[in-house]
């Protein structure tokens, strides 16, 4: 970056980090000159110039960057979509809040738009093992693909199921796919994208953040036609889910627990406070999957969004 001598000197004597400047956009480089100016009476002539070739630097190091990114996922069989394009996942394009990019192994096939989000606790009981288990056979039966976070516990569960009864599956991780998280789950993943797809809003090395596991809930329940959740105590980050669902409209379901029990909170929340449909055996499962195909004949009908849309609009933005 071309500097005046005087602006360099002053960056020396007062401590400023070098690096944090050429980290900074545009307009705060811009304020960042104005401050020089006004605080230590810098000389800076041809000030417009310097912003020109600082925006053109920033825009350089962003294209190689995005660059050496979209060869790692070539290089590595992954596929990535902005909205923007066609292959991205129609379903996502409902959303308030749709990921500008996807990243995916595996495909997400038309028949994915009949399906349900099975999710829960980390740490099931033996009880919400075995209803996490036969209510993904179930659905998996009536040709639902289930969705899921990708967690340990109830949502390996229902994957794994799902796949073994020769149903389909989509995991969404909170991590990029080249750094899994959980690793314990890199088992699944040759399965998963055979049968269904692995995916992330995130680049392929990125690590997993508090944050990230929580926002990506809102493309676990954006996929699936209903959110289920089997078990969960007061803590349980599929509380996040449930929100996601709320301001999506999907409907929540739980299954019914047998006594009060740490992992009984969420569904008794769903069941008690919501007035949400609860799955007391697997009979229950029929009932809402005649429920869910309600919803499934209004999804068949989106369609990707036109191209003055207030969400591809503020999309561009960015």
């Amino acid at each position: 970056m071309s500097l005046p001598l005087s602006v360099m000197k002053i960056i020396k004597k007062n401590d400023f980090a070098f690096n944090e400047i050429v980290s900074y956009s545009e307009k705060k480089f811009e304020s960042f000159l104005q401050s020089l100016k006004t605080n230590y009476n810098a000389k800076i002539r041809n000030f417009d110039e310097k912003i020109a070739k600082f925006r053109e630097k920033k825009r350089s190091k962003i294209y190689n960057r995005i660059d050496q990114d979209l060869r790692i996922c070539k290089s590595n069989q992954i596929k990535c979509f902005s909205y923007f394009d066609s292959g991205y996942p129609t379903i996502l394009k409902s959303l308030k809040q749709p990921p500008k990019l996807i990243f995916m192994k595996g495909e997400i096939k038309p028949q994915d738009f009949k399906s349900v989000a099975i999710i829960g606790t980390r740490n099931p009981t033996k009880y919400g093992k075995e209803m996490a288990r036969a209510i993904a056979k179930r659905f998996a039966e009536l040709g639902f693909t289930v969705v899921s976070g990708f967690a340990k516990g109830i949502d390996t569960i229902a994957m794994e199921s799902a796949l073994e009864n020769g149903g389909r599956a989509i995991g969404v991780i909170a991590s990029g796919i080249l750094n899994l998280y959980p690793k314990e789950n890199k088992r699944l993943v040759k399965a998963l994208i055979a049968n269904g797809a692995l995916i992330s809003e995130r680049f392929p090395y990125k690590s997993v953040t508090k944050r990230a596991l929580q926002i990506r809930n809102r493309i676990t329940s954006g996929l699936g036609l209903g959110n289920i959740v089997v078990e969960g105590n007061k803590f349980s980050g599929t509380q996040w889910q449930l929100r996601f669902g709320d301001e999506q409209g999907k409907p929540a379901i739980a299954v019914e627990p047998i006594g009060e029990y740490e992992q009984a909170y969420v569904p008794n929340k769903i069941i008690k406070e919501k007035g949400g449909a609860k799955i007391s055996d697997i009979d229950d499962v029929d009932y809402i999957g005649e429920m869910l195909l309600i919803e499934y004949e209004e999804r068949k009908q989106i369609r990707s969004k036109e191209k003055n849309s207030v969400v591809q609009a503020n999309l561009l933005k960015y």
